[in-house]
């Protein structure tokens, strides 16, 4: 029996990939989905973001804007152009949310936005919702 709150059957482990440069980010993000029975792969910037998703090949992405070595923007159309027809939903995790940023995430493709810090319930509703989940 699972403990109250988890799910008894989520998406495989590696089915969410979190694209985080900090650390403590990360963290947060990666027990959040834990709580509810995910099991995440965490990539600490763009580069590593793009070389796990096309070795996990996850359903999701939780992407980081701003990151060193390679932003959110350019690892998400990395990862697209790899994947082809098969791409991943990727969700714009930042807590810039000026309308031009809103605005650009839309035109790059991106599901939607999520706000930093953020909210637990905005979050796993956002990942059921993109992941066909009850």
């Amino acid at each position: 029996m699972l403990p109250e709150g988890l799910e008894a059957s989520g998406p495989p482990p590696g089915a969410i990939l979190i694209v985080e440069d900090n650390e403590v980010n990360a963290l947060i993000l990666r027990s959040m989905l834990r709580k509810r029975g995910y099991d995440p792969v965490v990539a600490a910037d763009g580069i590593e973001g793009v070389e796990l998703s096309d070795r996990h090949r996850p359903r999701l992405i939780l992407m980081d804007l701003q990151m060193p070595r390679l932003d959110g923007f350019a690892a998400a159309a990395e990862i697209r152009r790899k994947a082809g027809g098969a791409s991943p939903t990727i969700v714009a995790v930042t807590a810039n949310t000026a309308g031009e940023i809103v605005d650009a995430c839309e035109a790059a493709g991106f599901a939607c936005v999520l706000t930093k810090p953020i909210d637990f319930e905005d979050l796993i509703a956002t990942v059921r919702r993109l992941l066909g989940a009850a």
